[in-house]
This record gives C-alpha cells, sequence and structure tokens, in this order.
C-alpha cells in the first residue's frame, strides 16, 4: 500500500502515459526501449546522428544531383540540374537507421519525402525506396514524393505516439517514436488507476497472451499485414522487407500457435538480436526431439536461421534482410513471393 501511495505522488505530474511513468513499475521494459529501433522510429533532423556525423552528403542520380548538408542544427536538402536548383530543410528523419534513414521536407504547404536516403552500409545517400524508377521532368519531381494529408498522418501515426493534428498539414504537438501508449491499448487507464493508488483497477491485458493471428493483427496496424502485401505487392524479393506477409506463408505457420508469433523470437521492447545461435531455443520449442511429432533438422543442431531463414539482398538498399518465409532454402532455389 506504502508503495503504491508513492507511486501515485510520482504520477501526479503526468497527464497521460508516458514511457517515463510507465518506467517507474516496469524499468526493464522502459530501459530496453530506450535504445530500441522502435522508440527512435522518427527524430527531428537535428536530432538525427547521421546527419551530425556525416554534414556534406552527396549523390548523383539521372540528370539531377542530390545533397543534404548540415550547418548548426539545420540539415537543408538541395536538388539541382545544370541551369536551375531547388533547397528545402529537413524537418524529419523517419527510421532508426538500421537499415536507412529518409528524410521529410515542405514544399508550397505540402508534405515530401526526398528521393534520397541515407544507408549506413553505404555510407551515404542512394535513391529512397521506390524512388529509383519514379518520373522525374523537373526539378519538384526529382526532390522527391509529394504525401497527401491522409498519408502523412499514417506516417506519423505509425513513428510517432500521440500527435495532435490542428488545421495546419502537419502536426502541432507529438512525441517522437514508438512509446508504450501505441501497442499498450488502456495504458492511460492504467496509469489513471496506479495515480489512484488502485492496483486492483490498473490491470491491463497483456499482449503475451494474445493469439498468433490477434498479435499479427495488432502489428499489423503499422507493419503491413499479409493481405496488405499478397493484394497490393510489392512482388519479388522487395516483399521481404514485410516480415508478417512472410512469416504467414510458411509451412510452420499457425495462427493459433503462439510459438510462432512475432513476440515468440522478438522482445518488443529491446533491440533485435544479430547472433543467429540466439534463436535457436526458438526454433527449438517446435522442431525438438523429444516431440515425436516434430521434424527436426538432420544437417544442424545449430545456427537454424542460416538456412531456413535466409538472408535476401533487396537491390539498392544496402541491407540485407532476414526472410521470415521459414523453409528448406538451397542455393539456387528461386525466391518465392
Amino acid at each position: 500500500m506504502i508503495r503504491w501511495f508513492l507511486l501515485a505522488g510520482q504520477l501526479a505530474a503526468w497527464g497521460s502515459a508516458s514511457a517515463q511513468e510507465c518506467g517507474l513499475c516496469h524499468r526493464r521494459e522502459a530501459d530496453a526501449a530506450k535504445s530500441s529501433p522502435m522508440s527512435h522510429a522518427l527524430q527531428p533532423a537535428r536530432g538525427s546522428d547521421f546527419l551530425k556525423n556525416n554534414p556534406d552528403l552527396g549523390f548523383r542520380g539521372g540528370n539531377f544531383s542530390y545533397s543534404i548538408r548540415r550547418e548548426g542544427d539545420q540539415a537543408s536538402y538541395s536538388v539541382t540540374d545544370s541551369t536551375a536548383s531547388m533547397n528545402a530543410p529537413i524537418e524529419w528523419a523517419f527510421g532508426a537507421g538500421i537499415e536507412g534513414q529518409t528524410y521529410l521536407y515542405r514544399w508550397g504547404g505540402a508534405w515530401y519525402e526526398a528521393s534520397a536516403s541515407f544507408y549506413p552500409e553505404a555510407k551515404g545517400l542512394d535513391w529512397t525506396p521506390g524512388h529509383a524508377g519514379r518520373l522525374r521532368r523537373n526539378l519538384e519531381e526529382a526532390a522527391g514524393r509529394k504525401i497527401d494529408p491522409e498519408e502523412i498522418r499514417r506516417c506519423f501515426g505509425c513513428h510517432s505516439t500521440g500527435a495532435v493534428w490542428g488545421a495546419t498539414s502537419g502536426p502541432e504537438s507529438l512525441t517522437p517514436g514508438v512509446q508504450c501508449v501505441q501497442c499498450h491499448t488502456g495504458a492511460d487507464r492504467h496509469a489513471a488507476a496506479v495515480r489512484r493508488g488502485d492496483a486492483k483497477g490498473a490491470a491491463m491485458p497483456k499482449l503475451a497472451a494474445m493469439e498468433t493471428e490477434e498479435l499479427g493483427n495488432l502489428c499489423g496496424k503499422c507493419h503491413p499485414s499479409w493481405a496488405d502485401i499478397a493484394t497490393n505487392g510489392p512482388r519479388g524479393a522487395g516483399n521481404v522487407r514485410f516480415q508478417f506477409y512472410r512469416l504467414t506463408n510458411s509451412r510452420c505457420y499457425d495462427a493459433g500457435d503462439t510459438r510462432i508469433a512475432c513476440i515468440a523470437c522478438h522482445d518488443a521492447h529491446g533491440n533485435l538480436s544479430q547472433d543467429n545461435s540466439a534463436y535457436d531455443s526458438k526454433c527449438q520449442l517446435c522442431h525438438s526431439a523429444a516431440d515425436p511429432r516434430a521434424k527436426t533438422c538432420p544437417v544442424s543442431k545449430g545456427d537454424c536461421i542460416s538456412c531456413h531463414m535466409p538472408k535476401v539482398d533487396v537491390p539498392g538498399l544496402h541491407y540485407q534482410f532476414t526472410d521470415h518465409w521459414i523453409r528448406v532454402s538451397k542455393p539456387g532455389d528461386k525466391y518465392p513471393d
């Protein structure tokens, strides 16, 4: 009771649930989330370490030259041809930068996605996904893709938390990155109950108790679902980026089996493990010699994903994506899309 009383006093300063507030009780999750890619899915351009550490970037595509230059806290995006140029300040950096980072700027009162993105593996700029084949008849078309108001709300809705929209085309306020309340529906009510010292009324549904398909639908609010990609594409290697689509095509996928759910292998609060062997225990939950119904690998007992979830290069993206279509993959096999 004393603990809840003290917490209620600490929480009184917050009007709604925040990561800082949630961390008072859920310290492990909050500490892990601080450095997670989701927490850094969006940041003001002035906060981008890539732009801080690379103050003079450039590349040439077709008849146009692209550059991003940083002076002080301001990063400026520029596109030029042989006769003219246009410049705009970069306002937002989308993506934590594991694969790349894409930039948004405003021109003529509208939002644009810059044609040039930063790729850590390339240590420089290249085409933003989907931009290499775009029509570029003038500087404005060359510079970027115009984003309509509905899409811009979706962009900020998935990459930030608590965006408040007013009469303007941009959010009036938001918290950059994906915070607790984005996934934990009811977190505000939960926090309010804790503020009142009502431990009994503070209970919140556990996402870990969800069935695989339910959890997939929750993640699918931002990560495209199987239906999204099956209906709209892309086809070919480009769809390796959409993990849930790939996963649901696996023979072992079972909508009612939580051993194949996203969070069975990944801690949603923390960073992605890059150690292949770290996933062996997850595979062995199903593929175990102790279960006579389960198939076991005759080739190896470890590093399962190195063979059964191969890495795939997507042209132009300077990154090897793990294919979540779990299968027996052999060299030379056609990519299943």
